[in-house]
């Protein structure tokens, strides 16, 4: 909107509020909040809103506990600095409240543990992407990228997919849901179980699981391919590994696995090794080593205690 002699600078808030921005009403979330921010930023840019007006009708949008915190930020920083404040400063304080490091190193830990276990390729795939947006300095590449999701899938999906051969996500992703169609398919001609598609824990699969311990217990010596005790040709033999695309390795045995640290989520070491911890370590063990004072004790006779 350009401006006239008289009127004010960019969109009314009636004209903001007309595009419908979204309310923020949750306490502590990362991936809502910044889905959040990201969202109102659109209507910003839709409505040719006034950078002066951006914390105005933002926070305008906050209900509940979110609003509880503005409300007593605002008391704390007082009315004139709330007034002035930039959207980008808001985003600092807003952010640090609600997307708080704790809660994001537990989404990264999340992240590399993910497993599809019965969910839908759309629904684990919505869930992969939203902690994948956290996870920046752990997947720098898209082949990085391309490999965590393929080892998220359960063996429905893996059995029938070879990582190196996808240059994008987007590429596997579609392949998946290709996948699923065909899986589908096939239970609607009676040619597979649905049980078998996407199966979640049950008493039966703990029961098989033991049974295959009890099996590698009895003597099966370990398979050099997939390093499991098993009878018969390993079923991994002739596939691809997902690392670096050589046969005869599994990813768990692959000699080019770069560890990742749950505690600083840094490649080259394990959490046991994090220089952080090592160096919390060193400095307990300083202290235990620091020489204690000898204690002194003191004798009375029983007409002194009773005094």
């Amino acid at each position: 909107m350009k401006e006239k002699s008289g009127e004010r600078k960019g969109c009314s808030y009636k004209e903001f509020m007309a595009c419908k921005p979204p309310i923020y009403n949750r306490k502590v979330d990362p991936i809502i909040c910044q889905r959040w921010l990201s969202d109102v930023e659109g209507v910003f840019e839709r409505t040719n809103c006034d950078v002066s007006d951006f914390v105005a009708y933002g926070t305008g949008q906050l209900r509940g506990q979110a609003k509880d915190w503005w409300d007593n930020k605002k008391k704390e920083i007082g009315a004139e600095a709330a007034r002035v404040m930039t959207w980008d400063e808001f985003k600092v304080l807003f952010l640090k409240h609600h997307s708080p490091k704790a809660v994001i190193n537990r989404i990264k830990e999340e992240f590399i543990q993910l497993r599809q276990k019965g969910e839908t390729i759309d629904k684990i795939t919505g869930t992969f992407m939203d902690k994948l947006r956290f996870c920046d300095e752990l997947v720098t590449t898209e082949e990085q990228k391309i490999y965590y999701y393929y080892n998220m899938l359960s063996a429905e999906y893996r059995e029938f997919m070879t990582p190196s051969k996808y240059e994008t996500l987007t590429e596997i992703i579609n392949t998946a849901r290709e996948r699923e169609i065909e899986l589908k398919k096939q239970i609607e001609r009676g040619e597979r179980r649905a049980q078998d598609v996407n199966p979640s824990p049950t008493k039966k699969d703990r029961t098989v699981e033991s049974g295959k311990k009890e099996d590698v217990k009895g003597g099966s010596p370990s398979c050099k391919v997939c390093g499991k005790g098993h009878k018969g040709e390993c079923r991994f033999k002739g596939k691809p590994c997902p690392i670096c695309g050589k046969t005869g390795h599994t990813a768990s045995l692959c000699p080019g696995k770069v560890s990742i640290c749950y505690k600083c989520y840094q490649p080259g070491h394990k959490k046991s090794e994090c220089p952080d911890l090592v160096g919390r370590r060193d400095v307990k063990e300083s202290l235990a080593e620091a020489p204690k004072a000898k204690a002194r004790s003191f004798q009375l006779t029983a007409a002194e205690a009773k005094t």
